[in-house]
């Protein structure tokens, strides 16, 4: 089971300082994106959405302002979730640049589109934008964890631990950087390590049902599943309706001979996550045999 996932608040995906300083200006044809960038500020980001559009459609504005308001629109779209609209208005960015005969240097974009092509199942483009991304700003956090991801979807699991690699030397006190890379250690064969990070984890966040589920995981695929199962069980009470977690707390069970217990959870952690290819597999494979 692939437990790495994009665990990054929509905060994070912030304006560039070149995109805020381009509705720094007083023009009153700009103000509705200036409005814009005032609403995505205090994380309004519906709000922010339909100023960008008026600003976009209405106002008189030069190239600048114009990819500007375009990158800002993208952004919110992204921390709402709406990734192919939020596509849209970053190739609309490209765009202008390079009708122009112009190349966009704000790694920003890069890496704002390459998080959104990377959400609609497209790995290869997403990487890369986020490879030239990472190649002007190299410290940027989310920019590392989307590369993980990405490198994670097309099966280079050694460039993921790298990239994880990375996020957790810039955010160590983040428990999501020792999660991603407990999953990508684990995918690469290095299973005591993806425990230690997954203790690591723990100690940051002792009642986090995610934390708990991954140390409760990377035992379990260390053999170690008595030990495993009083974390899984922890991390079920936490979180019982997610179906990872639950299909973790079923999967020790069933490894330390309570199948007849695993069998329900198995059933319940399908009910809760039917799409999940493994979860799936399981619960067919106990409750179907």
């Amino acid at each position: 089971m692939r437990l790495s996932a994009l665990l990054v608040a929509s905060g994070l995906l912030v304006l560039s300082n070149w995109t805020a300083t381009a509705f720094a200006q007083p023009d009153p044809d700009a103000s509705e994106c200036a409005a814009g960038q005032a609403a995505m500020d205090r994380g309004e980001n519906d709000e922010a959405i339909r100023l960008f559009r008026d600003c976009l459609d209405h106002a008189d504005l030069d190239m600048s302002q114009e990819i500007a308001a375009y990158a800002a629109l993208g952004a919110a779209l992204l921390a709402e979730r709406e990734f192919q609209e939020a596509l849209e208005a970053y190739n609309f960015a490209f765009a202008i640049v390079e009708t122009r005969g112009a190349r966009v240097i704000e790694p920003t974009l890069y890496r704002n589109r390459g998080i959104a092509r990377s959400e609609l199942g497209q790995p290869e483009r997403a990487l890369e934008d986020l490879q030239t991304a990472a190649a002007a700003a190299p410290n940027d956090t989310l920019t590392q964890i989307t590369l993980g991801v990405v490198y994670q979807a097309l099966d280079r699991d050694a460039d993921a631990v790298v990239a994880f690699d990375n996020v957790v030397r810039l955010e160590p006190d983040w428990i999501g950087a020792w999660i991603n890379r407990a999953g990508a250690l684990l995918d690469v064969g290095l299973t005591r390590a993806a425990v230690e990070d997954a203790r690591r984890a723990v100690e940051l966040a002792p009642e986090d049902g995610s934390t708990l589920n991954m140390l409760c995981w990377t035992l379990i695929k260390d053999d170690r599943a008595e030990t495993a199962l009083p974390l899984c069980e922890q991390a079920v009470a936490a979180e019982p309706d997610t179906g990872a977690i639950v299909h973790s707390y079923a999967t020790a069970l069933e490894a330390v001979g309570r199948l007849d217990e695993a069998r329900s959870l198995f059933r319940r952690a399908w009910r809760l996550n039917p799409d999940d290819p493994e979860i799936l597999h399981d619960y067919e494979r106990t409750n179907n045999p």
